[in-house]
């Protein structure tokens, strides 16, 4: 009788274990689970801090703003010479970096220099330094238009070599352009050509 009773009560604590089984492994995994991530963080860290792996990420530096230039508009009224030997070097022929053959040319086309005057148009306004050649404008005639906002600069030249622009700038160019009764950067307004005619007779 009693090896019967304990026969019986043997199936009945099967389920229990079974389930106590169950609660442990999913116990179990999740504790794994934890410490797994653990040591992989700790691990990662140590492997940073030996140069190992991946650096850091690094904030991206900040952007400096553009250098203010200085105010030239007082400069109207001088001449190129005097102005590339003083306030305006970095717009002298060297400081614009011209090989020596546009050096040579843009001197020469200068050599009769126009007082240096303000002009506005497309919303731009420019220094404008002009000039002609010592035999007259039709041999030579020279600019030099700078941006009084942000020191762009475009220097041109006309001579028996032909019309070249040295230093390029759009939006300086289309200004001297529509200061210009014939749409061209070489042809001044009509009161700049009387001035540079006079001081050539």
């Amino acid at each position: 009788m009693t090896g019967q009773a304990g026969g019986a009560s043997s199936p009945s604590r099967r389920p229990w274990k079974g389930a106590n089984l169950r609660v442990m492994h999913r116990a179990f995994l999740r504790t794994s689970f934890v410490a797994s991530a653990a040591l992989a963080l700790v691990g990662c860290d140590q492997l940073s801090q030996l140069g190992i792996g991946p650096p850091p990420a690094a904030s991206a530096p900040s952007a400096s703003p553009p250098a203010p230039i200085a105010d030239i508009r007082p400069q109207a009224g001088t001449i190129y010479s005097d102005f590339a030997v003083g306030a305006g070097a970095r717009y002298s022929p060297d400081g614009m970096a011209l090989n020596a053959t546009d050096r040579t040319r843009l001197w020469r086309a200068m050599a009769v220099p126009s007082a240096g005057r303000l002009e506005d148009g497309g919303g731009a306004q420019a220094l404008v330094f002009r000039g002609c050649a010592e035999t007259g404008c039709d041999d030579g005639r020279a600019v030099v238009a700078i941006d009084t906002a942000s020191g762009a600069v475009f220097a041109a030249v006309r001579d028996a070599a032909g019309a070249e622009v040295l230093t390029p700038n759009d939006r300086i160019e289309a200004l001297l352009r529509l200061n210009s009764p014939t749409r061209a950067w070489d042809d001044p307004a009509p009161s700049q050509s009387a001035s540079a005619e006079t001081a050539n007779p």
